[in-house]
């Protein structure tokens, strides 16, 4: 028959407050409590795993192997049962919740002023951070976001809920007085017409580089000359000077919409796509992530995609609002 290992959690808090300096006189008078309780509790959770838990033939005594995973362990388990209970209560007692969201460049340039304010009004505390795909993705794996506005939907992490909101294709995109110079009909027009001129892309730490990096191989283009650049402001200014050529989504060009006069955009022969996810991992944060999701469908149909028919209305072609889809 299998030994009975469930822990209880007020024996669990006491070890954690034993285990902060190994000390269990200190844990006592933090608590309150007396220090025959408070080896009793670990003395119970030591029967019930079948291993000692601190080495107390040492001075200071010292966590064990066993010890030292428990600490590890059940303090994130605990700290995210206390966030739970914290928001259960809030929306008993119908207060606001604190929310910390993390935003892709695009998103964050597009989206974050408009959303945040949004979210004034049904949040307490609103904190948020922009940056990289994978930055994004990481502050989310790691728990300092809430919720995540980003093109990783995060398949490896089965925890992960995604809401799909919003599906844009790959352009290639290069400098106006080429393009009117040159009659593009095929893939080898394009190849012929950029010629020389080098190819810009993002760095291997962005998560469109593998994509954009498949579609140039499969277009065949001879080996170019490839310039690496940071931003897609950058990259849509050294197009519109005519110094070189890329492969972008219309959101990345909207971005730089002050250049976008000064660029041609063509659509590719595959149907290369990014989409764009409202992320969350702790089902804590579920109704608010589909309150973004409306607020953003809401903000994309009555904010951007109205600009961008007045800029540039060819570019609504080629995106995908992926409106009341939950």
């Amino acid at each position: 028959m299998a030994k009975e290992t469930n822990l209880d959690i007020p024996s669990l808090r006491i070890f954690l407050e034993t285990a902060k300096d190994c000390n269990m006189t200190r844990a006592a008078d933090t608590l309150g409590i007396s220090q025959p309780a408070v080896s009793a509790a670990i003395k119970k959770i030591e029967n019930k795993l079948g291993s000692a838990l601190f080495d107390r033939d040492r001075r200071p005594m010292q966590l064990t192997t066993a010890g030292r995973l428990l600490w590890n362990r059940a303090f994130l388990i605990l700290e995210q049962l206390d966030d739970l209970a914290r928001s259960v209560q809030n929306s008993i007692e119908g207060k606001k919740p604190d929310v910390r969201l993390g935003f892709s460049d695009c998103m964050g340039a597009c989206v974050s002023p408009l959303l945040m304010n949004d979210l004034l009004e049904i949040t307490e505390n609103l904190s948020g951070k922009c940056g990289s795909t994978p930055f994004v993705s990481s502050l989310l794996r790691q728990k300092n976001i809430d919720i995540a506005l980003s093109s990783d939907p995060m398949e490896d992490l089965d925890e992960t809920h995604a809401i799909h909101f919003l599906t844009e294709r790959f352009l290639f995109i290069l400098p106006k007085p080429l393009a009117e110079r040159r009659k593009i009909l095929c893939t080898q027009d394009l190849i012929s017409a950029v010629g020389n001129l080098p190819y810009l892309r993002f760095g291997k730490e962005t998560f469109d580089f593998v994509q954009s990096e498949r579609i140039y191989r499969s277009l065949h283009f001879m080996d170019t000359r490839r310039i690496e650049v940071d931003t897609n402001f950058a990259m849509i200014n050294l197009i519109a000077l005519g110094k070189g050529w890329s492969i972008l989504p219309p959101l990345s060009m909207w971005m730089a919409r002050e250049y976008i006069d000064k660029v041609e955009f063509i659509r590719l022969t595959n149907e290369a796509t990014r989409r764009y996810y409202v992320l969350y991992n702790d089902p804590v944060f579920e109704i608010i992530s589909r309150k973004i999701y409306r607020f953003i469908c809401r903000i994309f149909k009555k904010e951007i995609l109205p600009e961008m028919e007045k800029v540039c209305p060819a570019l609504l072609e080629h995106i995908q609002l992926h409106e009341g889809s939950i």
